[in-house]
Protein backbone atom coordinates (compact mmCIF):
# COMPACT_ATOMS: atom_id res chain seq x y z
CA UNK A 1 0.00 0.00 0.00
CA UNK A 2 1.30 3.35 -0.46
CA UNK A 3 1.77 6.39 1.61
CA UNK A 4 -1.34 8.18 0.13
CA UNK A 5 -2.25 9.61 3.66
CA UNK A 6 1.26 11.06 4.25
CA UNK A 7 1.76 14.93 4.27
CA UNK A 8 4.97 16.79 2.90
CA UNK A 9 7.86 16.46 4.80
CA UNK A 10 10.24 19.76 5.39
CA UNK A 11 14.24 18.89 5.60
CA UNK A 12 16.25 21.74 7.80
CA UNK A 13 19.93 22.06 6.98
CA UNK A 14 22.24 23.33 8.90
CA UNK A 15 22.57 26.21 7.69
CA UNK A 16 18.66 26.33 7.92
CA UNK A 17 19.35 26.00 11.42
CA UNK A 18 21.72 28.29 11.97
CA UNK A 19 19.56 31.16 10.74
CA UNK A 20 17.02 29.84 12.67
CA UNK A 21 18.48 28.89 15.99
CA UNK A 22 18.64 32.11 17.95
CA UNK A 23 18.25 32.56 21.83
CA UNK A 24 14.65 32.88 21.75
CA UNK A 25 13.65 29.81 20.26
CA UNK A 26 16.04 28.02 22.26
CA UNK A 27 14.71 29.59 25.48
CA UNK A 28 11.14 28.96 24.34
CA UNK A 29 12.06 25.41 23.70
CA UNK A 30 13.58 24.69 27.10
CA UNK A 31 10.77 26.09 28.97
CA UNK A 32 8.31 23.66 27.05
CA UNK A 33 10.45 20.50 27.30
CA UNK A 34 10.77 21.63 31.28
CA UNK A 35 7.05 21.71 31.93
CA UNK A 36 6.13 18.39 30.15
CA UNK A 37 4.12 15.94 32.10
CA UNK A 38 6.50 13.42 32.57
CA UNK A 39 4.00 10.66 32.91
CA UNK A 40 3.30 10.99 28.99
CA UNK A 41 7.07 11.35 28.11
CA UNK A 42 9.10 8.44 26.78
CA UNK A 43 12.23 7.94 25.92
CA UNK A 44 15.26 5.35 24.81
CA UNK A 45 18.42 4.91 23.44
CA UNK A 46 20.72 2.78 21.82
CA UNK A 47 25.03 2.54 21.66
CA UNK A 48 26.74 0.61 19.31
CA UNK A 49 30.49 0.58 19.20
CA UNK A 50 32.38 -0.71 16.03
CA UNK A 51 36.42 -1.09 14.81
CA UNK A 52 36.45 2.41 13.43
CA UNK A 53 32.59 3.85 13.92
CA UNK A 54 30.26 4.05 16.48
CA UNK A 55 26.32 5.44 16.55
CA UNK A 56 24.14 6.66 19.11
CA UNK A 57 20.37 6.69 18.65
CA UNK A 58 17.90 8.68 21.19
CA UNK A 59 14.57 8.26 20.64
CA UNK A 60 11.53 9.32 22.81
CA UNK A 61 7.56 10.55 21.80
CA UNK A 62 6.17 13.60 23.80
CA UNK A 63 2.36 12.80 23.77
CA UNK A 64 1.48 16.67 25.06
CA UNK A 65 2.58 17.92 21.74
CA UNK A 66 1.29 14.48 19.26
CA UNK A 67 4.97 13.96 18.51
CA UNK A 68 7.69 11.36 18.12
CA UNK A 69 10.90 10.91 17.29
CA UNK A 70 14.91 10.30 17.63
CA UNK A 71 18.28 11.69 17.34
CA UNK A 72 20.72 9.98 15.52
CA UNK A 73 24.23 10.46 15.58
CA UNK A 74 27.68 9.01 14.33
CA UNK A 75 30.99 9.32 14.40
CA UNK A 76 33.79 7.34 11.69
CA UNK A 77 37.34 9.31 13.12
CA UNK A 78 36.96 12.89 13.41
CA UNK A 79 34.19 12.97 11.38
CA UNK A 80 30.71 13.17 13.68
CA UNK A 81 27.04 13.68 12.04
CA UNK A 82 23.85 14.37 13.75
CA UNK A 83 20.35 13.61 12.60
CA UNK A 84 16.96 14.22 14.53
CA UNK A 85 14.10 12.65 12.48
CA UNK A 86 9.84 13.76 13.88
CA UNK A 87 6.92 12.12 13.49
CA UNK A 88 3.02 12.86 14.33
CA UNK A 89 2.65 10.26 17.10
CA UNK A 90 -1.21 10.03 16.07
CA UNK A 91 -0.41 9.02 12.62
CA UNK A 92 3.10 7.70 12.45
CA UNK A 93 3.58 10.66 9.46
CA UNK A 94 6.68 12.20 9.13
CA UNK A 95 7.44 15.64 9.96
CA UNK A 96 10.53 16.45 8.60
CA UNK A 97 14.63 16.01 9.42
CA UNK A 98 16.44 18.45 10.59
CA UNK A 99 20.40 18.80 10.97
CA UNK A 100 20.90 18.28 14.49
CA UNK A 101 24.38 19.62 14.77
CA UNK A 102 23.78 23.02 16.76
CA UNK A 103 20.93 21.56 18.54
CA UNK A 104 22.36 19.51 21.13
CA UNK A 105 24.81 22.59 22.23
CA UNK A 106 21.24 24.71 21.76
CA UNK A 107 19.03 23.07 23.91
CA UNK A 108 21.46 22.64 26.43
CA UNK A 109 22.56 26.04 27.09
CA UNK A 110 19.14 27.05 26.86
CA UNK A 111 17.89 24.82 29.74
CA UNK A 112 20.74 25.97 31.86
CA UNK A 113 19.35 29.88 31.14
CA UNK A 114 16.01 28.73 32.20
CA UNK A 115 16.92 27.79 35.58
CA UNK A 116 19.28 30.98 35.71
CA UNK A 117 16.59 33.10 34.60
CA UNK A 118 14.25 31.66 37.54
CA UNK A 119 16.70 32.12 40.00
CA UNK A 120 18.14 35.78 38.91
CA UNK A 121 16.70 38.81 40.55
CA UNK A 122 18.29 41.46 38.78
CA UNK A 123 21.77 41.98 36.58
CA UNK A 124 24.22 39.52 36.81
CA UNK A 125 27.99 38.69 36.56
CA UNK A 126 28.87 35.45 34.57
CA UNK A 127 31.61 33.51 34.68
CA UNK A 128 32.64 31.03 32.13
CA UNK A 129 34.92 28.22 32.38
CA UNK A 130 35.66 26.81 29.11
CA UNK A 131 36.28 28.62 25.80
CA UNK A 132 34.29 25.78 22.75
CA UNK A 133 31.14 25.96 21.55
CA UNK A 134 29.55 24.91 24.48
CA UNK A 135 30.74 27.62 26.18
CA UNK A 136 29.56 30.34 23.78
CA UNK A 137 26.08 28.71 23.12
CA UNK A 138 25.78 29.27 26.96
CA UNK A 139 26.36 32.64 27.53
CA UNK A 140 24.18 33.70 24.40
CA UNK A 141 21.80 32.24 26.17
CA UNK A 142 22.30 33.17 29.33
CA UNK A 143 22.18 36.65 27.95
CA UNK A 144 19.20 36.46 26.02
CA UNK A 145 17.73 35.21 29.48
CA UNK A 146 18.23 37.69 31.89
CA UNK A 147 20.64 41.27 31.96
CA UNK A 148 24.04 40.16 32.25
CA UNK A 149 26.11 42.74 33.34
CA UNK A 150 29.70 41.31 32.63
CA UNK A 151 31.21 38.29 31.82
CA UNK A 152 35.17 36.49 32.86
CA UNK A 153 36.29 33.55 30.73
CA UNK A 154 39.24 31.15 31.75
CA UNK A 155 40.28 28.03 29.74
CA UNK A 156 43.42 26.33 29.92
CA UNK A 157 44.66 27.74 26.29
CA UNK A 158 45.26 31.24 26.81
CA UNK A 159 44.60 31.86 23.03
CA UNK A 160 41.60 29.70 22.91
CA UNK A 161 40.22 32.49 25.92
CA UNK A 162 41.38 35.79 24.93
CA UNK A 163 39.76 34.59 21.39
CA UNK A 164 36.33 33.70 23.33
CA UNK A 165 36.54 37.05 24.72
CA UNK A 166 36.84 38.90 21.32
CA UNK A 167 34.31 37.00 20.12
CA UNK A 168 31.85 37.16 22.34
CA UNK A 169 32.41 40.73 23.46
CA UNK A 170 31.43 42.20 19.77
CA UNK A 171 28.84 39.51 18.77
CA UNK A 172 26.96 40.72 22.37
CA UNK A 173 28.00 43.98 23.08
CA UNK A 174 29.37 42.95 26.55
CA UNK A 175 32.44 43.45 27.92
CA UNK A 176 33.54 40.19 28.25
CA UNK A 177 37.34 39.47 29.92
CA UNK A 178 39.83 36.56 29.74
CA UNK A 179 41.65 35.82 32.68
CA UNK A 180 44.61 33.50 33.74
CA UNK A 181 43.24 31.50 36.48
CA UNK A 182 39.73 29.72 38.02
CA UNK A 183 39.96 31.26 40.79
CA UNK A 184 39.83 35.16 38.88
CA UNK A 185 36.74 34.02 37.23
CA UNK A 186 35.03 32.85 40.92
CA UNK A 187 35.85 36.27 42.36
CA UNK A 188 34.09 38.10 39.36
CA UNK A 189 31.19 36.22 38.96
CA UNK A 190 27.42 35.82 40.64
CA UNK A 191 27.02 32.92 38.21
CA UNK A 192 29.54 30.49 37.18
CA UNK A 193 28.66 28.41 34.08
CA UNK A 194 30.86 25.02 33.58
CA UNK A 195 30.83 23.44 30.20
CA UNK A 196 34.66 21.88 29.77
CA UNK A 197 35.42 19.01 28.02
CA UNK A 198 35.15 17.15 31.31
CA UNK A 199 38.10 14.52 31.22
CA UNK A 200 40.46 13.80 34.08
CA UNK A 201 40.23 14.83 37.74
CA UNK A 202 37.28 17.27 38.95
CA UNK A 203 38.88 20.85 39.53
CA UNK A 204 35.99 22.84 40.95
CA UNK A 205 35.34 21.83 44.66
CA UNK A 206 34.10 24.09 47.73
CA UNK A 207 36.99 25.90 47.83
CA UNK A 208 37.16 26.69 44.14
CA UNK A 209 33.51 27.87 44.06
CA UNK A 210 33.79 30.32 46.76
CA UNK A 211 30.18 31.69 47.65
CA UNK A 212 29.02 31.62 44.04
CA UNK A 213 24.99 31.56 45.08
CA UNK A 214 24.44 29.90 41.47
CA UNK A 215 26.14 27.52 39.40
CA UNK A 216 25.15 25.72 35.97
CA UNK A 217 27.37 22.73 35.22
CA UNK A 218 26.95 21.30 31.62
CA UNK A 219 30.06 19.40 31.05
CA UNK A 220 30.19 16.28 32.34
CA UNK A 221 26.91 13.64 30.81
CA UNK A 222 28.90 10.24 31.64
CA UNK A 223 30.46 8.34 34.72
CA UNK A 224 33.58 8.84 33.44
CA UNK A 225 33.10 12.72 33.23
CA UNK A 226 33.63 14.78 36.19
CA UNK A 227 33.71 18.52 36.58
CA UNK A 228 32.55 19.44 39.98
CA UNK A 229 33.73 17.82 43.63
CA UNK A 230 30.81 15.74 45.17
CA UNK A 231 30.96 18.54 47.74
CA UNK A 232 29.17 21.01 45.47
CA UNK A 233 26.31 19.21 45.49
CA UNK A 234 26.03 19.00 49.49
CA UNK A 235 23.65 21.48 50.68
CA UNK A 236 22.77 23.00 47.57
CA UNK A 237 19.41 23.40 45.96
CA UNK A 238 20.39 21.29 43.35
CA UNK A 239 18.15 21.24 39.76
CA UNK A 240 18.58 18.72 37.48
CA UNK A 241 17.00 18.55 33.60
CA UNK A 242 16.72 14.41 33.79
CA UNK A 243 16.96 12.68 37.00
CA UNK A 244 19.47 10.40 35.24
CA UNK A 245 22.10 13.69 35.40
CA UNK A 246 22.63 12.91 39.21
CA UNK A 247 23.11 8.84 38.55
CA UNK A 248 24.89 9.16 34.81
CA UNK A 249 27.62 11.68 35.29
CA UNK A 250 30.67 11.63 37.17
CA UNK A 251 30.09 14.66 39.54
CA UNK A 252 26.67 13.55 40.50
CA UNK A 253 28.18 10.09 41.43
CA UNK A 254 30.33 11.13 43.31
CA UNK A 255 28.08 13.19 45.33
CA UNK A 256 25.91 10.28 46.31
CA UNK A 257 29.09 7.86 47.22
CA UNK A 258 29.91 10.90 49.26
CA UNK A 259 26.49 10.63 50.98
CA UNK A 260 24.47 13.22 49.22
CA UNK A 261 20.68 12.23 48.77
CA UNK A 262 19.79 12.05 45.13
CA UNK A 263 15.76 12.63 46.23
CA UNK A 264 16.49 16.30 47.43
CA UNK A 265 17.26 16.84 43.84
CA UNK A 266 14.42 18.85 41.83
CA UNK A 267 13.58 18.41 38.03
CA UNK A 268 14.01 21.65 36.21
CA UNK A 269 10.23 21.23 35.56
CA UNK A 270 10.00 21.80 39.58
CA UNK A 271 12.21 24.08 40.12
CA UNK A 272 10.20 26.67 37.50
CA UNK A 273 6.91 26.20 39.19
CA UNK A 274 8.07 26.89 42.83
CA UNK A 275 12.24 28.20 42.94
CA UNK A 276 12.82 27.63 47.02
CA UNK A 277 13.72 30.92 48.68
CA UNK A 278 16.73 31.58 50.21
CA UNK A 279 19.55 28.74 49.21
CA UNK A 280 22.96 30.05 49.75
CA UNK A 281 24.07 28.15 46.70
CA UNK A 282 21.72 26.11 43.44
CA UNK A 283 23.58 23.94 41.40
CA UNK A 284 21.75 23.07 37.66
CA UNK A 285 22.93 19.81 36.64
CA UNK A 286 22.74 19.37 33.35
CA UNK A 287 23.25 15.88 30.94
CA UNK A 288 20.61 16.30 28.21
CA UNK A 289 17.37 14.43 27.59
CA UNK A 290 16.25 13.33 24.15
CA UNK A 291 13.07 15.17 24.34
CA UNK A 292 14.20 18.49 24.66
CA UNK A 293 16.04 17.83 21.14
CA UNK A 294 12.78 16.81 19.85
CA UNK A 295 11.00 20.22 21.36
CA UNK A 296 13.34 22.60 19.87
CA UNK A 297 13.78 20.20 16.39
CA UNK A 298 9.85 20.62 16.35
CA UNK A 299 9.93 24.52 16.85
CA UNK A 300 12.66 25.09 14.01
CA UNK A 301 10.50 23.50 12.01
CA UNK A 302 7.31 25.40 12.64
CA UNK A 303 9.48 28.77 12.50
CA UNK A 304 11.13 27.08 8.99
CA UNK A 305 7.72 26.82 7.73
CA UNK A 306 6.39 30.50 8.87
CA UNK A 307 9.62 31.68 6.96
CA UNK A 308 9.89 29.78 4.09
CA UNK A 309 12.78 27.92 4.51
CA UNK A 310 14.01 24.68 4.48
CA UNK A 311 13.33 21.92 1.40
CA UNK A 312 9.78 20.25 1.50
CA UNK A 313 9.74 16.96 0.13
CA UNK A 314 7.58 13.67 -0.19
CA UNK A 315 8.08 11.56 2.90
CA UNK A 316 10.22 8.27 1.98
CA UNK A 317 9.05 4.98 3.93
CA UNK A 318 5.79 3.29 2.44
CA UNK A 319 2.71 2.55 4.39
CA UNK A 320 1.71 -0.77 5.66
CA UNK A 321 -1.20 -1.57 7.82
CA UNK A 322 -1.03 -4.45 10.02
CA UNK A 323 -3.38 -7.33 11.25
Amino acid sequence: MTNDDATAMRLLDGADVDALAGPAIGLQAAAVAARLNRERVATGRVQVNGDVSWSRILTGSVSELDLFGYKEFHRVGKRVRYHIHLFRESTGNALGIVDGRRITSLRTSSTAAVAVQAWAQGPVRVGVIGSGEEAREGLRALAGAVEVSSSAVFSPTPANRQAYAAEMSESLSLPVEAHDSVADVVSSCDVLYVATSAKGDPFLGLAEVGKIPMIAAVGATQRADRELRGEVFEGATVVVDALDAVLESGDGHEAIENGWDADTALLLGQYLADPPAGAERTVFKSIGSVEQDLVLALLLLESAEAEGRGQVVKPVGSLRIMR
